[in-house]
């Protein structure tokens, strides 16, 4: 008997130091040491890194998360887990406070919602609104935007075949739902103002786009949304390498052109126009912003522009129908030559090549010929009108 006792004392021994050594899994944290913050409920998934999502304002004035997502367990003890905790809680809090001095402090209204993705700072104080058949809150809205944002700047690297490295400045977009807070934040983050301004940009060596929600020209999300692309497209094609923007170097039609064919591309419409930075046009003011066919048109009828006359513009010498083949020669070189050929020749056209040595360099074409290719391709691809 005092065998089996003292053999169950050691085994008793042994599982105790075996416990020890092997500590007890946190039934709350799975010894992880923190825990996923409960005050965020259908709105999480959205927050996360992993949809692009570095800083959210709404996230960061959490009382419980400060930012994290997470918050500490009271159960156990986890000095890395929480040494890391408070890291991300602190640069949360350092990234909004200066968003505020950056954005609030200059207008000194109710704050705006900020977020910052992968890409892009995004400052937003427009009201909820309908987005598709759903109406949406401000937040939500919110991360709309910024998802759309990234989307937008993944298309672009996508139609011209560049890499990340080729944009390699993060943009700036305020979004405000008054057009006093815009006509202060405007002027201040561009350096350029005016009283009738829809929309503000810079474009380098920082890259900003400030606009307020002008209910006469974007009278829904649609109408927004295509605002954003085209404005944004703008600075995306400013800082591609080499930066610099076309649009006051006699490549008028390269600027808007581009604009245009991402705005179609992505809204399925072409509503805006810009003069020297400032949107002025109402929305759907030339064909409903359906340019292909209006374009055709104007083929059949012998009034195309050539692209020789194009071709030596400004942005803000073109009008209507010179911004309608801007996009058409954008289309045709895109889709008839690629995206490749066409980020090259933007290339040596920002080296200061002369558009007719960069065309032939490019595209084999000189600024008299392309039009004998242009014209029949337009009849090919563009549907005349009633049809």
């Amino acid at each position: 008997m005092r065998h089996v006792v003292g053999w169950c004392c050691v085994l008793w021994l042994a599982l105790v130091a075996r416990a020890q050594d092997s500590p007890v899994l946190c039934r709350i944290c799975q010894s992880t040491g923190v825990i996923p913050c409960g005050k965020h409920g259908k709105s999480l998934a959205a927050e996360l890194a992993s949809a692009g999502v570095l800083h959210c304002s709404v996230v960061t004035d959490c009382k419980v998360c400060i930012g994290a997502l997470a918050s500490d367990c009271k159960q156990c003890a986890n000095a890395t887990a929480e040494g890391e905790l408070a890291r991300r809680q602190q640069l949360a809090r350092e990234w909004l406070q200066q968003r505020r001095q950056t954005i609030d402090a200059v207008t000194a209204r109710e704050p705006f919602l900020h977020i910052a993705t992968t890409h892009f700072e995004l400052a937003f104080a427009m009201k909820p609104a309908m987005v598709g058949k759903e109406k949406i809150d401000q937040h939500a809205r919110m991360h709309s935007y910024a998802q759309r944002l990234q989307a937008l700047r993944a298309l672009f690297l996508q139609t011209l075949e560049l890499t990340d490295a080729d944009l390699p400045d993060r943009l700036t977009v305020v979004m405000s739902e008054e057009a006093k807070d815009h006509s202060v934040l405007g002027p201040r983050l561009t350096g350029i103002g005016t009283a009738n301004s829809v929309g503000l940009k810079l474009m380098g060596p920082e890259y900003v786009y400030s606009m307020w929600n002008d209910k006469r020209s974007l009278p829904d999300d649609d109408a927004v949304h295509r605002n954003l692309v085209h404005n944004v497209t703008h600075l995306l094609l400013s800082q591609m390498k080499p930066a610099l923007w076309l649009g006051n170097h006699q490549h008028g039609w390269i600027d808007e052109g581009v604009a245009h064919w991402f705005e179609d591309a992505v809204v399925g419409k072409c509503t805006n126009f810009c003069f020297e930075e400032i949107l002025l046009q109402s929305a759907a003011s030339f064909k409903g912003g359906k340019w292909r066919t209006a374009v055709r048109a104007m083929v059949d009828e012998g009034k195309a522009v050539s692209f020789a006359s194009l071709a030596n513009d400004n942005t803000d010498q073109l009008n209507y129908v010179e911004h309608a083949f801007a996009f058409a020669y954008v289309d045709f070189l895109l889709a008839a030559r690629g995206g490749a050929k066409f980020r090259d020749f933007v290339r040596l056209v920002k080296a200061d090549q002369p558009t007719r040595d960069a065309l032939q360099q490019a595209f084999g074409f000189s600024t008299l010929s392309i039009d004998a290719v242009f014209l029949p391709w337009v009849k090919e691809h563009y549907a005349p009108p009633g049809r």
